[in-house]
């Protein structure tokens, strides 16, 4: 039954989705090289958009369908604008954009230097912020399209020994709540994707990060790429305009970690981070 209905979904999802134009950033690896795969199969046309070029053209040649490859640093605004006036060029106004491209360590604040939390803000806040402004004009004189952030939900409910990331977070969270009033009427929607914790090369990159995710995530349960990917898709195809918060039961704790935060604040603190 399950296999049937994931059919089921697939089969409207590709229906919905085959032909429009999608750009993914932080596409390289991850939940972004997932999220491109699972469009490509569904018949989007992908633009690729990350640092790394040689795994960004690896998956376009994998993928196929003319993606299209852009390496670029999203924190550079000059270089952001420039890669999303390629992409206007070259493939036309997107029918959404993926904001995805995210880093950082989880570090208390002494931890770390002035550049770490520079660079945490950058990616995801301000990579979501450039690439978002590269196409925002076009996509409102066309009247259409959708921006999704992938969020943490960290952006929720904050933990120790995380400083510079669980803000950089909130930012994204408070971008998009922003935005999506900001954009009320003109046709465009904004919506948000917040998984738990997913394995992934995330956290190999920044060794000494899981350790620091509190145990209470056991409750909430964790995802692998592909599954944020499935769920991606099908908040893109039927709440385009709405925050979605994934597995169920981080679904479902969600509203009440922002009704009672002083709550789920002491959970995590209990069960997070302790100094020495």
């Amino acid at each position: 039954m399950r296999s049937t209905r994931r059919s089921s979904a697939h089969r409207e999802s590709s229906a919905l989705l085959a032909g429009r134009l999608i750009v993914v950033t932080g596409a390289s690896a991850g939940i972004g090289e997932a999220i491109a795969r699972r469009l490509a199969a569904d018949g989007a046309r992908l633009v690729l958009i990350a640092r790394r070029r040689d795994r960004l053209e690896e998956l376009a040649a994998t993928i196929g369908g003319g993606a299209l490859a852009i390496p670029v640093d999203l924190a550079d605004p000059d270089a952001a604008a420039a890669a999303c006036a390629q992409v206007l060029e070259q493939a036309g106004v997107p029918d959404a954009i993926i904001n995805n491209a995210g880093a950082g360590a989880f570090q208390s604040l002494e931890e770390s230097t002035v550049q770490d939390v520079h660079d945490q803000m950058d990616l995801p806040y301000f990579a979501a912020v450039h690439t978002t402004m590269g196409f925002l004009r076009p996509m409102l004189a066309r009247g259409s399209g959708a921006i999704f952030q992938i969020n943490s939900p960290v952006s929720v409910v904050p933990w120790p020994g995380a400083v510079g990331y669980a803000a950089a977070r909130f930012a994204l969270r408070g971008f998009t709540e922003a935005l999506r009033e900001d954009l009320h009427g003109s046709g465009l929607a904004v919506g948000s994707l917040t998984p738990t914790r997913v394995h992934s090369d995330y956290f190999t990159a920044n060794p000494g990060s899981v350790e620091r995710v509190p145990k209470v995530e056991a409750l909430v349960g964790t995802m692998r790429p592909e599954e944020v990917a499935e769920a991606l898709v099908r908040a893109l195809v039927e709440r385009p305009g709405k925050d979605t918060h994934v597995p169920w039961r981080w679904g479902l704790m969600q509203p009440l970690a922002r009704a009672f935060p002083s709550a789920l604040t002491a959970l995590y603190r209990r069960t997070g981070h302790q100094r020495a």
